[in-house]
């Protein structure tokens, strides 16, 4: 019985032993996995969060890239500003430190003062963007650290404004390039870190860290500064001489797609963006030329034109007869000129701008056709520009297309188009290519090309005799007979365009009008395709002859002038307006007809009235012989 209880006791203690040893072995491989876990699954994290809780870190914003025009002229730069934080607890001076950031930051002393004796936080945001001296004089006080920050700065205030867009307050691009090319422009900020203790003071001696910033990359343009200025220059004369709704302009270059100049009035100063009403932000920010479509008239017409001599539909010889309407599917369509051109060939037809013969010229095309040669000019697409929000344009289903509907078509009604869409249209049918239109050139990376703008050119579907043909009759539509030229000594062409607008419900709005033209230099073979838009002008006249053919006329002027671009024919150059436009108001038709046949001058009129209302252009203007005056009717 002894031995019994003895074995039994040795086996007891053994079992003990045994489930103590088990008990310490699991205690063991938990405290192992606990090590495992928190050193090699969660070690980076725990060591980033044990940083931060003893390391105070003030970001370092990185330089944004600059922005240049094709000659390397910045027109968007960056300078240096820092952002001013306090750390409360570092703070001995709060009262003294409150009233200098008041006077010197504009803050108010309450504000300044609750955020320098905030100890709850460890440190606080006082205002970003501070210039050098006022950040530097507040360095003084106990607590103040500084953040090294960049602004944006625009050298040409309002100049390329929907262009160039601006960015936020943190260096974000909001629009134009700036955003469109952000990701390129920002580059990456950095960091500047210190030791601190427990209550966030920073530890007296301890080591700093720095985490450089990296410089975005340098973007540079297709825009000529001194063309912008000049467009932009007369877009500002029309936009007050004719009390606008708006006013914009496009220069591109035909041959490479590269834009020149881009304009949209009204605008801001980019150095002082109106962020405290969004409403008139948004409605300056948007590029109109890209974005807002418009039924763009007469100038259409070369589209119906470049078809119907393509398809040998037609020949500059041929005759026609306007008597001011033409009936399509039992609809009257009206000429503008509303008593008839009469009897004219096709040159005299698109100079007179003959609303009846292209509806003819788009009958004989037919719908099937006419909808082939939309598509090789792109009416209905993007063009593909890098500007964001580009717009398409509107164009009818060619399978709801009534024969009515292509007849106003073949005169630019029923139908809606960019300006971009109209400038590029020009560039194809006198050029012959399609090009994509771009405003980036090339991208740099500390004077290394990191990236160029590959841009495509193809031939399209016209023959050289239909652009021959194209480029002659729109030089005829801007020179006069007689001694008139658009601009004496150069080879200029274009096109006007007068178009009604509609309001919401789909009505036309009474007296409310787009005006455009559209001029090519030099006409026989365009190197520049320039588009007007004035938008509403109010101030009597609405024709685009009279109200933007005279601003790309200025424009077009001051660019040869600055550019030192030779005349074409020099022994123009001799000729200057010599005839005074009479004052002919309240004349009867007949009287204000005679009086400009003696004087040279040739005369259009519109509407069915006996005396004249208004004329263009007004009394006092210098005119050639030949010269076209408007007359307008009651």
């Amino acid at each position: 019985m002894t031995k019994f209880r003895t074995f039994y006791n040795l086996y007891s203690m053994q079992r003990r032993f045994i489930a103590v040893l088990c008990i310490i072995l699991i205690l063991f491989f938990a405290l192992l996995s606990r090590l495992f876990y928190l050193q090699i699954i969660t070690g980076k994290n725990l060591q980033v969060l044990a940083a931060e809780q003893w390391l105070r870190d003030l970001p370092l914003s990185s330089k944004r890239g600059e922005i240049y025009d094709a000659s390397g002229v910045s027109l968007a730069s960056t300078i240096t500003t820092y952002d001013v934080y306090v750390r409360a607890r570092s703070v001995s001076e709060p009262v003294a430190l409150a009233t200098d950031i008041s006077n010197l930051l504009d803050i108010d002393y309450s504000t300044a003062y609750n955020k320098v004796t905030n100890t709850s936080l460890s440190e606080i945001l006082i205002k970003m963007q501070v210039d050098e001296e006022n950040a530097l004089a507040l360095t003084k006080y106990d607590g103040v650290y500084l953040s090294q920050n960049v602004a944006r700065v625009y050298p040409y205030s309002n100049l390329l404004t929907q262009v160039l867009g601006y960015c936020t307050i943190d260096n974000i691009g909001q629009a134009g390039l700036e955003s469109y090319y952000d990701k390129y422009l920002k580059g990456i900020d950095g960091k500047s870190l210190t030791q601190t203790n427990a209550r966030g003071e920073e530890i007296e001696n301890s080591l700093g860290y720095y985490i450089p910033s990296v410089a975005g990359a340098d973007i540079y343009t297709t825009i000529d500064v001194q063309m912008q200025s000049v467009l932009e220059q007369e877009l500002m004369t029309a936009y007050e001489e004719n009390k606008a709704l708006g006013v914009s302009g496009i220069i591109l270059d035909a041959k490479t797609g590269g834009i020149k100049a881009m304009s949209c009035l009204p605008s801001f100063d980019l150095n002082n963006v109106p962020r405290d009403d969004i409403s008139q932000l948004q409605a300056m920010t948007k590029n109109s030329t890209v974005v807002d479509v418009y039924e763009p008239g007469s100038t259409f017409k070369l589209i119906t034109l470049a078809a119907a001599l393509n398809e040998g539909l037609t020949s500059i010889d041929e005759k026609f007869y306007c008597s001011g309407h033409t009936t399509v599917d039992g609809e009257t369509i009206k000429c503008w000129k509303t008593t008839g051109h009469g009897s004219l060939n096709l040159i005299d037809a698109f100079k007179n701008s003959c609303n009846c013969v292209f509806v003819n010229l788009a009958l004989r095309l037919g719908v099937d056709k006419y909808y082939e040669y939309l598509e090789y000019f792109g009416i209905g697409e993007k063009t593909g520009v890098d500007i964001a929000s580009e717009s398409s344009g509107i164009v009818m289903n060619k399978e709801n297309v009534r024969t009515v509907d292509l007849a106003r078509i073949g005169f630019g009604h029923a139908v809606a188009v960019t300006q971009l869409q109209m400038a590029s249209v020009y560039a194809k049918i006198t050029t012959g290519y399609d090009i994509t239109l771009h405003l980036l050139d090339h991208i740099q990376m500390e004077n290394e090309t990191i990236y160029t703008n590959s841009t495509t050119k193809s031939k399209i579907n016209l023959s050289e005799d239909t652009i021959s043909t194209i480029n002659m009759m729109l030089a005829n539509n801007v020179n006069s007979e007689g001694n008139y030229t658009f601009i004496a000594g150069y080879d200029v062409g274009g096109k006007t365009g007068t178009a009604q607008k509609y309001d919401e419900n789909g009505q036309i709005a009474s007296g409310k009008y787009i005006s455009s033209f559209i001029g090519t230099y030099p006409a026989s073979d365009p190197d520049l395709i320039i588009i007007i838009c004035v938008n509403e002008p109010s101030n009597g006249a609405y024709y685009g002859g009279v109200v933007a053919k005279p601003v790309g006329q200025r424009v077009l002027e001051k660019i040869f002038t600055l550019k030192a671009i030779t005349p074409t024919d020099p022994s123009q150059l001799t000729n200057q307006p010599n005839i005074i436009m009479p004052y002919l108001v309240g004349m009867s038709l007949a009287q204000a007809c005679s009086e400009l046949k003696k004087l040279g001058l040739n005369a259009l009129f519109n509407g069915e009235g006996e005396y004249v209302v208004a004329q263009l252009p007004k009394e006092g203007t210098m005119l050639y012989l030949g010269e076209i005056v408007y007359l307008i009717t009651n």
